[in-house]
């Protein structure tokens, strides 16, 4: 553990002495955060180098609506974070403010394997046997807060269906996903078209294994996007 104040670190240059001493004191993400990491790289988390590849970093950005969402994450990988999120407001073609919040890791080789098993020339793709073989509960309970929610917004619908937008994917990449959400997880699934994207769907018949699953790793203010 790093006796050295991140405080400290705040707006020093990434090759600061200071910055480089605090990396060397980190070393590998905790298994936790290496699940929730896949999770969220499904989701709308990305990884950026500034070095060809020999670190990596993890950014993240989310709507004012999960404010909470974003603390928690930023909570999650407090160590590998030095600046906290950061408020960004843009003014949309219809003239409404649209306010985001962000923020990102260290650029560092603890980050490395993720980028080894999404990226291809740093565009993010699907691997087989993802869901196999890295994809946990807690995994998919953060890809559920990232892109995930009811299927039906309706406030008086009863359908317990759930959707993964997955609309950034391939159709090709979301119905590998799914397939092998069904090997995994033993969810009734189908994909469908959103939009002219490919989404999947978890239907009805497997909510209660679903919630099961992710309910544990759940924040409160997230179980809005629940049935």
């Amino acid at each position: 553990m790093s006796n050295i104040d991140k405080n400290s670190l705040i707006g020093l240059g990434p090759n600061s002495k200071k910055i480089k001493k605090y990396k060397d004191t980190l070393s590998a993400l905790t298994p936790m955060q290496k699940e929730a990491a896949i999770g969220l790289t499904l989701g709308d988390a990305s990884l950026n180098t500034d070095n060809g590849g020999k670190t990596y970093r993890m950014k993240f950005e989310w709507g004012d609506r999960q404010k909470a969402y974003v603390d928690h994450v930023f909570s999650l990988f407090d160590q590998w974070v030095l600046s906290p999120p950061h408020k960004k407001v843009r003014i949309s073609p219809k003239g409404n403010e649209i306010i985001t919040w962000g923020f990102q890791t260290l650029s560092h080789k603890a980050f490395n394997p993720l980028a080894e098993l999404f990226l291809i020339n740093n565009i993010k793709t699907i691997p087989n046997f993802l869901i196999l073989n890295h994809l946990t509960p807690i995994g998919l309970a953060y890809w559920f807060c990232d892109d995930g929610g009811k299927l039906d917004y309706n406030k008086n619908s009863q359908n317990k269906s759930i959707v993964l937008n997955t609309q950034s994917f391939t159709e090709i990449e979301v119905n590998k996903l799914a397939d092998e959400l069904i090997k995994k997880f033993n969810f009734d699934c189908e994909v469908r078209s959103n939009k002219g994207k490919k989404v999947i769907v978890i239907k009805a018949v497997s909510y209660i294994l679903f919630r099961e699953l992710i309910d544990p790793y759940i924040i409160s203010e997230m179980r809005y996007k629940l049935p």
